[in-house]
């Protein structure tokens, strides 16, 4: 994780007091930004739970929608996110809060390091996947209808499976004891991280080639999107095409915002150690815009399905319906309560 390394590297950085980079200590303030970040995720929470709700319960009621392999994706996205929102959140309020782990024991730190991994990784490589399948949806619709199972399904729960596989292994499994510090996010660094060759790794596969993938992927698409428009006659069909490119970007454009700084970040100070860039990524003004994707995802759902858009207004405006009717209660009009009217004009 992007947070193990930033430990690692403030660490390693402590012990190079007779090399000629200096990383000095506290540049930005801490406490403030902490403060920022703790607001603006107990702000964001609640509405992004009670929207992921209306979003499942609208996928629920409409099957069409979860029928349809474009919809799929963003869905399971979605879900990872909100589980993310519910079961790993907290922590890093409660943390924020009180500037300690939740629960003071190497156990739960291994589940909490667990966790967050793996949904992080999950996040992104299936963000990736999309990129592509998107691709693939709008070019080459009829293959991937065809080979369904082997291009859309069995991609999308290997990715997941693997990141928790990974995840659990190095944590659990791998031959060393981590020293977790109680007072530091995610209770510091697993051990597995300061392999010189299994840590750099896994943040290349997991977190590096994800991200590339996603911003090189929609590149391509939105070029040949537009050279489409060019050479082609039917303008209905070039325009749906662009509403679908449109809509991947409505989930991908919140990653952008969400991991492109961390990983530049992450990048320019292994080529060279920044002060500043070290501060922002311990001091939560970066680590906190993880949860902007995570906090957004029913929003984005909403944009990226427009037939859920349309159920949902559909089912609020039923309920909106349903509470006026209530509070004003039903009106019954009789022939003689009309006389009676009448007769006291």
């Amino acid at each position: 994780d992007f947070r193990k390394y930033s430990d690692l590297a403030i660490k390693m950085s402590s012990s190079l007091d007779n090399s000629s980079i200096a990383i000095s200590a506290h540049i930005l303030n801490w406490e403030l930004s902490k403060k920022l970040t703790f607001w603006s995720l107990i702000i964001l929470i609640f509405p992004s739970i009670i929207g992921s709700f209306l979003v499942f319960y609208g996928v629920i009621r409409k099957k069409e929608i979860r029928h349809r392999i474009k919809n799929q994706l963003v869905l399971l996205i979605c879900v990872v996110h909100f589980v993310q929102a519910v079961f790993e959140l907290p922590f890093t309020i409660i943390y924020l809060y009180h500037g300690t782990v939740p629960v003071a024991s190497n156990v739960f730190c291994d589940y909490w390091q667990i966790l967050i991994t793996t949904l992080n990784m999950a996040t992104l490589e299936l963000n990736a996947h999309l990129s592509i399948e998107r691709y693939l949806l709008i070019f080459h619709n009829a293959f991937i209808q065809r080979y369904s199972i082997s291009l859309h399904y069995v991609p999308a729960f290997f990715l997941i499976i693997v990141a928790l596989l990974f995840t659990f292994i190095c944590i659990v499994s791998y031959p060393c004891k981590s020293t977790y510090d109680y007072n530091a996010v995610v209770c510091g660094v697993a051990c597995f991280t300061l392999n010189p060759i299994l840590g750099p790794i896994g943040w290349l596969i997991f977190y590096l080639v994800p991200l590339v993938i996603i911003v090189v992927s929609n590149l391509f698409l939105i070029i040949q999107v537009t050279l489409q428009k060019r050479r082609m006659l039917q303008t209905n069909v070039w325009k749906k095409n662009l509403g679908m490119t449109l809509q991947l970007f409505a989930v991908t454009g919140v990653l952008y915002v969400s991991w492109l700084p961390i990983i530049l970040t992450s990048v320019i100070n292994i080529i060279h150690l920044t002060p500043v860039l070290f501060e922002l990524q311990a001091n939560w003004l970066l680590l906190g815009l993880i949860y902007l994707a995570v906090l957004s995802s029913p929003l984005t759902a909403t944009v990226a399905i427009p037939e859920l858009k349309t159920e949902m207004y559909t089912m609020i405006r039923g309920w909106r319906r349903n509470i006026t009717h209530d509070r004003i209660g039903p009106v019954t009009m009789t022939a003689q309560t009309v006389t009676n009217g009448t007769q006291q004009m």
